[in-house]
């Protein structure tokens, strides 16, 4: 059978049609990393907006830079996720300035995403977009609970982050945002998932699929929870604790489910490469 386009799962090390890879695939050439990664950050904008996670100009996912690795790539501010190309694309550095693109840089978590980074330098990906469900689900200030297959995925690899329980010396919403970033730094330590509670989820990744695909997963397992406790009490079986101990393959297979998407929107939409 021949395919006019290959499928990305089907250039991977296989025998007897079974997978020989354990572990994601990375481009030696820093400046071909940073080209994949920049690639892979505008599709998943481009498969975000499908799945209806663009709430204005809210949002924002980052990829760590491979060259400059205290540098990130953003998307420009006002460009709807459904236009985002790769030339759209911006370089930050560590105070925060644009060093390479042109457009309107969103401000508003600069200090979250580079905190995040230097704290966690195995962490490329950094995602926070606005997905109702995972939205709605923030205002139970709860954690997901293995009910399904998917959200056993988070089981002991998620935390919450109650924003409004930090107060400054006079009681009132603390306010300093260096303050706040380091509060959520250290909420956050080295989970993969982290329900910003009344706001929304973050995730990160090994890389920029890794980070997508956990958003992603994260919005629709807050999509389940919402309608299971909705229709009554779930039954929430005993977590394995394999699935809690063994993070090496969950990032292998949250980069491996993202491959179908990219190669569905590469297809669909290739303006997205230019």
């Amino acid at each position: 059978m021949s395919h006019a386009h290959p499928q990305s799962i089907y250039g991977l090390p296989h025998a007897d049609n079974r997978l020989t890879l354990t572990q994601p695939v990375t481009q030696q050439d820093p400046i071909a990393e940073r080209l994949h990664r920049k690639q892979r950050l505008a599709a998943s904008y481009r498969l975000f907006a499908q799945l209806g996670f663009e709430v204005g100009v809210a949002g924002h996912f980052t990829a760590r830079d491979p060259v400059h690795t205290d540098h990130y790539w953003i998307n420009p501010l006002g460009v709807p996720f459904s236009q985002i190309r790769v030339s759209h694309l911006l370089r930050v550095d560590g105070t925060g300035q644009v060093v390479e693109g042109e457009g309107v840089l969103n401000t508003s978590a600069l200090e979250l995403h580079y905190d995040l980074q230097k704290a966690r330098p195995e962490v490329v990906g950094i995602a926070h977009v606005h997905g109702f469900h995972g939205r709605v689900w923030s205002s139970q200030g709860k954690l997901f609970q293995p009910i399904t297959a998917e959200s056993g995925a988070f089981i002991d690899d998620q935390v919450i982050f109650d924003r409004h329980a930090l107060r400054a010396a006079d009681g009132r919403l603390e306010q300093n945002r260096d303050r706040v970033s380091q509060a959520f730094v250290e909420t956050f330590a080295d989970n993969n998932l982290l329900v910003w509670q009344n706001h929304g989820l973050w995730t990160v990744g090994h890389s920029v699929e890794s980070a997508a695909w956990r958003f992603i997963l994260a919005d629709d397992t807050a999509r389940a929870h919402l309608l299971a406790y909705s229709a009554g009490t779930p039954v929430v079986p005993e977590a394995d604790p394999r699935d809690a101990s063994d993070k090496a393959r969950h990032e292998f297979f949250s980069w491996l489910n993202f491959l179908p998407l990219w190669d569905r929107i590469r297809l669909e939409q290739p303006d997205l490469l230019d």
